[in-house]
Protein backbone atom coordinates (compact mmCIF):
# COMPACT_ATOMS: atom_id res chain seq x y z
CA UNK A 1 0.00 0.00 0.00
CA UNK A 2 1.17 3.13 -1.33
CA UNK A 3 2.19 5.98 1.55
CA UNK A 4 -0.98 8.57 1.71
CA UNK A 5 1.89 11.46 1.11
CA UNK A 6 2.67 10.10 -2.04
CA UNK A 7 1.71 11.80 -5.15
CA UNK A 8 2.04 10.29 -8.34
CA UNK A 9 3.28 12.40 -11.38
CA UNK A 10 0.69 13.13 -14.13
CA UNK A 11 1.74 11.11 -17.91
CA UNK A 12 2.46 14.25 -19.55
CA UNK A 13 4.39 16.13 -16.83
CA UNK A 14 8.04 15.24 -18.31
CA UNK A 15 7.16 15.71 -21.68
CA UNK A 16 5.84 19.54 -20.41
CA UNK A 17 8.50 20.32 -18.38
CA UNK A 18 10.75 19.46 -21.28
CA UNK A 19 8.99 21.60 -23.62
CA UNK A 20 9.22 24.55 -21.48
CA UNK A 21 12.76 23.77 -21.01
CA UNK A 22 13.33 23.58 -24.96
CA UNK A 23 10.91 27.19 -24.86
CA UNK A 24 13.50 29.26 -22.52
CA UNK A 25 16.70 27.72 -24.40
CA UNK A 26 15.43 28.91 -27.52
CA UNK A 27 14.00 32.24 -26.10
CA UNK A 28 18.10 32.88 -24.56
CA UNK A 29 19.56 32.23 -28.19
CA UNK A 30 16.98 34.85 -29.58
CA UNK A 31 18.23 37.06 -26.97
CA UNK A 32 21.82 36.32 -27.60
CA UNK A 33 21.50 36.93 -31.38
CA UNK A 34 19.93 40.23 -31.03
CA UNK A 35 22.40 40.76 -29.12
CA UNK A 36 25.16 40.03 -31.66
CA UNK A 37 23.74 41.26 -34.40
CA UNK A 38 23.00 45.17 -32.58
CA UNK A 39 26.24 44.97 -31.23
CA UNK A 40 28.96 47.59 -32.80
CA UNK A 41 30.40 46.36 -36.21
CA UNK A 42 27.66 43.53 -35.79
CA UNK A 43 25.57 42.65 -38.81
CA UNK A 44 23.31 45.45 -39.28
CA UNK A 45 26.81 47.69 -39.25
CA UNK A 46 28.23 45.23 -41.83
CA UNK A 47 25.07 45.93 -43.93
CA UNK A 48 24.85 49.47 -43.71
CA UNK A 49 28.53 49.04 -45.15
CA UNK A 50 27.67 47.29 -47.79
CA UNK A 51 27.13 49.37 -51.46
CA UNK A 52 23.80 47.55 -52.15
CA UNK A 53 21.84 48.61 -55.46
CA UNK A 54 19.08 50.90 -55.03
CA UNK A 55 16.01 50.28 -56.84
CA UNK A 56 12.72 51.79 -56.39
CA UNK A 57 10.95 48.61 -56.89
CA UNK A 58 11.49 45.19 -57.50
CA UNK A 59 10.21 46.21 -61.43
CA UNK A 60 12.91 48.79 -61.61
CA UNK A 61 14.93 48.67 -64.66
CA UNK A 62 18.61 49.08 -64.21
CA UNK A 63 20.91 51.87 -66.72
CA UNK A 64 21.96 50.37 -69.82
CA UNK A 65 25.67 48.89 -69.59
CA UNK A 66 26.36 51.08 -72.45
CA UNK A 67 25.91 54.09 -70.74
CA UNK A 68 28.43 56.35 -69.16
CA UNK A 69 29.45 55.22 -66.03
CA UNK A 70 29.75 58.14 -63.06
CA UNK A 71 33.10 58.38 -60.96
CA UNK A 72 31.30 60.87 -58.59
CA UNK A 73 31.91 64.26 -58.57
CA UNK A 74 35.10 66.49 -56.66
CA UNK A 75 34.47 69.78 -55.18
CA UNK A 76 37.12 72.11 -54.09
CA UNK A 77 38.48 75.93 -53.96
CA UNK A 78 41.67 77.69 -54.29
CA UNK A 79 42.36 81.25 -55.81
CA UNK A 80 42.63 82.53 -59.32
CA UNK A 81 45.62 81.36 -61.18
CA UNK A 82 46.52 78.33 -58.56
CA UNK A 83 45.97 74.59 -59.82
CA UNK A 84 44.69 71.63 -58.25
CA UNK A 85 45.64 68.39 -59.49
CA UNK A 86 43.91 64.41 -60.16
CA UNK A 87 45.66 61.49 -60.38
CA UNK A 88 43.49 58.98 -62.29
CA UNK A 89 44.46 55.53 -62.02
CA UNK A 90 42.89 53.48 -64.94
CA UNK A 91 42.96 49.67 -64.78
CA UNK A 92 42.29 47.39 -68.08
CA UNK A 93 40.11 44.48 -66.47
CA UNK A 94 39.57 43.09 -69.89
CA UNK A 95 41.75 40.35 -71.53
CA UNK A 96 42.66 42.34 -74.17
CA UNK A 97 44.47 45.76 -74.81
CA UNK A 98 42.22 48.84 -75.22
CA UNK A 99 43.49 51.99 -75.82
CA UNK A 100 42.30 55.18 -73.50
CA UNK A 101 41.68 59.04 -73.91
CA UNK A 102 41.25 61.75 -71.47
CA UNK A 103 39.35 64.47 -72.55
CA UNK A 104 37.86 67.61 -70.66
CA UNK A 105 34.80 68.95 -71.74
CA UNK A 106 32.44 71.83 -70.67
CA UNK A 107 32.58 75.46 -70.72
CA UNK A 108 36.02 75.38 -68.55
CA UNK A 109 37.81 72.77 -70.25
CA UNK A 110 40.50 75.00 -71.35
CA UNK A 111 41.44 75.14 -68.00
CA UNK A 112 42.48 71.56 -67.48
CA UNK A 113 45.71 69.79 -68.95
CA UNK A 114 46.83 66.36 -68.75
CA UNK A 115 50.15 64.24 -68.51
CA UNK A 116 49.29 62.43 -71.46
CA UNK A 117 45.94 62.43 -73.66
CA UNK A 118 46.06 58.60 -74.89
CA UNK A 119 47.51 55.49 -73.50
CA UNK A 120 47.40 51.90 -74.63
CA UNK A 121 47.04 49.20 -71.98
CA UNK A 122 47.25 45.42 -72.42
CA UNK A 123 45.17 42.94 -70.51
CA UNK A 124 45.22 43.57 -66.55
CA UNK A 125 47.50 46.72 -66.86
CA UNK A 126 47.33 49.41 -64.88
CA UNK A 127 48.57 53.19 -65.21
CA UNK A 128 48.42 56.68 -63.50
CA UNK A 129 47.24 59.87 -65.36
CA UNK A 130 47.21 63.19 -63.91
CA UNK A 131 44.77 66.35 -64.86
CA UNK A 132 45.84 69.33 -63.85
CA UNK A 133 43.07 72.26 -63.54
CA UNK A 134 44.45 75.75 -63.25
CA UNK A 135 41.70 78.46 -61.87
CA UNK A 136 41.30 80.87 -64.65
CA UNK A 137 40.04 84.64 -63.89
CA UNK A 138 36.20 84.52 -63.79
CA UNK A 139 33.89 84.80 -67.16
CA UNK A 140 32.15 87.95 -68.13
CA UNK A 141 29.17 85.58 -69.35
CA UNK A 142 28.15 83.91 -66.22
CA UNK A 143 24.97 81.18 -66.08
CA UNK A 144 22.48 81.47 -63.12
CA UNK A 145 24.32 79.25 -60.93
CA UNK A 146 26.56 79.73 -58.23
CA UNK A 147 28.96 76.96 -58.41
CA UNK A 148 32.57 78.55 -59.91
CA UNK A 149 34.10 76.58 -62.59
CA UNK A 150 32.94 73.13 -63.93
CA UNK A 151 34.74 70.69 -65.72
CA UNK A 152 34.12 67.14 -66.69
CA UNK A 153 36.79 65.02 -67.10
CA UNK A 154 36.63 61.64 -69.52
CA UNK A 155 37.81 58.38 -69.54
CA UNK A 156 37.53 56.50 -72.76
CA UNK A 157 38.43 52.78 -72.95
CA UNK A 158 36.09 49.50 -73.45
CA UNK A 159 33.74 51.56 -71.44
CA UNK A 160 33.28 55.38 -71.05
CA UNK A 161 33.90 56.86 -67.43
CA UNK A 162 33.34 60.66 -66.25
CA UNK A 163 33.93 63.08 -63.39
CA UNK A 164 32.63 65.92 -62.28
CA UNK A 165 34.85 68.79 -61.06
CA UNK A 166 33.95 71.99 -59.60
CA UNK A 167 36.66 74.48 -58.72
CA UNK A 168 35.66 77.77 -56.74
CA UNK A 169 37.25 81.07 -56.36
CA UNK A 170 38.67 81.50 -52.96
CA UNK A 171 40.99 83.42 -50.82
CA UNK A 172 42.50 80.33 -49.45
CA UNK A 173 42.94 76.82 -51.20
CA UNK A 174 41.13 73.67 -49.76
CA UNK A 175 42.58 69.81 -50.44
CA UNK A 176 41.92 69.98 -54.51
CA UNK A 177 44.52 67.15 -54.76
CA UNK A 178 42.45 63.40 -55.71
CA UNK A 179 42.96 60.04 -56.42
CA UNK A 180 40.57 58.36 -58.72
CA UNK A 181 40.10 54.78 -59.24
CA UNK A 182 38.67 53.99 -62.81
CA UNK A 183 38.47 50.72 -62.92
CA UNK A 184 37.54 49.76 -66.88
CA UNK A 185 35.69 45.96 -66.61
CA UNK A 186 33.98 44.91 -69.97
CA UNK A 187 30.06 43.61 -69.57
CA UNK A 188 29.49 40.25 -70.94
CA UNK A 189 26.81 39.39 -69.57
CA UNK A 190 23.48 39.21 -70.90
CA UNK A 191 21.07 40.75 -68.89
CA UNK A 192 17.53 40.19 -68.62
CA UNK A 193 16.48 43.91 -68.83
CA UNK A 194 18.84 44.38 -71.95
CA UNK A 195 15.77 43.81 -74.65
CA UNK A 196 14.10 46.65 -72.94
CA UNK A 197 17.06 49.32 -74.49
CA UNK A 198 17.11 50.56 -77.90
CA UNK A 199 19.47 53.62 -79.13
CA UNK A 200 16.75 56.41 -79.78
CA UNK A 201 17.48 59.96 -80.96
CA UNK A 202 17.11 62.85 -78.20
CA UNK A 203 14.68 64.92 -80.75
CA UNK A 204 13.89 68.19 -79.72
CA UNK A 205 11.12 70.09 -81.69
CA UNK A 206 13.49 71.97 -84.01
CA UNK A 207 15.06 69.00 -84.89
CA UNK A 208 12.68 66.31 -84.42
CA UNK A 209 10.38 69.09 -87.07
CA UNK A 210 13.86 69.43 -89.60
CA UNK A 211 14.93 65.42 -89.18
CA UNK A 212 11.94 63.10 -90.06
CA UNK A 213 12.22 59.77 -88.50
CA UNK A 214 14.44 57.53 -90.79
CA UNK A 215 11.95 55.00 -92.39
CA UNK A 216 9.07 57.06 -91.98
CA UNK A 217 7.13 57.60 -94.30
CA UNK A 218 6.96 61.38 -95.97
Amino acid sequence: MKDSTYCEEPPLAGIQSGLQALLNAQLLLGNEMLKMVRAPGGVIDSLSNMKLPTFKSCCDIPPPCWMPLSLGELCCQMPVGASGTICLVVTNGDFRAHTYDFVATGKSSAAVSFSTSSVTLGPKERVGVTATFTLPADDAEKDCRCIGSEVLIWVRGCRDHYLRWIVKEAATTSPCCAEIDVDDDPDYVLHWYDHFYTLRPCLGTTAGAASPVRGASP
